[in-house]
């Protein structure tokens, strides 16, 4: 498929007392090269350029739309980071660990659906939001294997925290507020598992709050 633009001018006869229409004459003009090259703009304005997964500013707009024509649908917003990601990078350096970084967000994109956003919200911060239609136990578990793993000679251990639409809130901020408190839980519970935001958590520390202002 290549993009074309229609350029088409009308042509009429006669005067101003009695003009009719007769005809349009016009041309497909290429524009192929112009649209993808706008198309890759875009993209990459939307896109997390390490990983090829939505960034945080991006992901909060799908999401909100999608927040914004929901029925009676539910949803999970999970917010994951790597435990000991920091020793990837010390032990084999920064480029190892950007490697380690797109492994994690290919799995997600080889094992999810389009329709799920998945984005990259910080340095080894990620986010998934789903429908889940009421198996979100099972969706949420099947999320936490596919991340976690092996890198060649890197354990990949995630702490995850999620919050449940429209159990634990029904706009961004307040998901997105209880998944990181679940995600905090996790990591103060010793790593390496998941938990569902529960009202115990309200009020504790935070992994990502302070990323909220931020774009």
């Amino acid at each position: 498929l290549r993009w074309h633009k229609l350029v088409v001018r009308a042509m009429w006869e006669g005067s101003d007392e009695d003009i009719h229409y007769t005809g349009a004459i016009g041309k497909f003009v290429n524009a192929d090269e112009d649209y993808k090259r706008m198309d890759s703009l875009e993209k990459e304005a939307a896109h997390d350029t390490l990983t090829g997964l939505f960034n945080h500013k991006n992901a909060r707009k799908r999401i909100e739309m999608i927040l914004s024509e929901r029925r009676d649908n539910t949803y999970s917003l999970i917010l994951f980071d790597l435990d000991h990601f920091k020793e990837a990078n010390d032990q084999y350096g920064h480029l190892f660990g950007d490697e380690v970084l797109k492994n994690v967000a290919q799995k997600l994109k080889d094992n999810l659906r389009k329709d799920d956003t998945m984005a990259r919200v910080g340095g080894d911060e990620f986010m998934v939001f789903l429908e889940h239609g009421g198996n979100y136990e099972g969706q949420i578990e099947r999320v936490f294997q596919i991340v976690t793993g092996q890198y060649e000679n890197f354990k990949i251990d995630v702490s995850m925290g999620v919050a449940l639409v429209p159990k634990d809130g029904e706009d961004y901020e307040s998901l997105f507020h209880a998944a990181d408190q679940a995600l905090y839980a996790s990591k103060r519970g010793g790593r390496n598992q998941y938990k569902l935001y529960d009202s115990t958590m309200e009020g504790t520390l935070s992994v990502l709050s302070p990323m909220d202002g931020e774009e």
